[in-house]
């Protein structure tokens, strides 16, 4: 699905990013990738509630993983990690999800396919 202006989905980007465990778990891989059990550990959290968190980071495109022997190993997409630049004055927080949806999103939003 191509979103027009009117159509972008500001409010899946941002509820995905109004979650402090998320928040979190993209500091952490922001450092390194990590597997499931490492992010548990260093976030003290369950391993249920984190791979919930997770699915929704992927479902969004702000993560990757890959299989390594039995582990899962979550990195953050390399879209994210490389960042949008934002000017000073000229650009909005509106116009860094334009960014996302473009980039990381590719225009097409998973988590709203879910939802319809």
């Amino acid at each position: 699905m191509i979103f027009h202006m009117k159509e972008k989905p500001y409010n899946l980007c941002f509820e995905t990013l109004s979650n402090d465990l998320r928040l979190k778990i993209l500091k952490e891989l922001a450092e390194k990738p990590r597997s499931v059990n490492d992010l548990a550990k260093s976030l003290s959290t369950e391993q249920s509630r984190l791979s919930h968190s997770l699915s929704m980071l992927r479902l969004c495109n702000y993560v990757t993983v890959r299989t390594q022997g039995k582990q899962r190993i979550y990195d953050l997409n390399p879209v994210i990690k490389q960042g949008v630049s934002m000017e000073k004055g000229k650009s909005s927080i509106f116009e860094y999800m334009d960014s996302h949806i473009a980039l990381a999103c590719q225009n097409h939003c998973n988590k709203l396919t879910q939802i319809q």
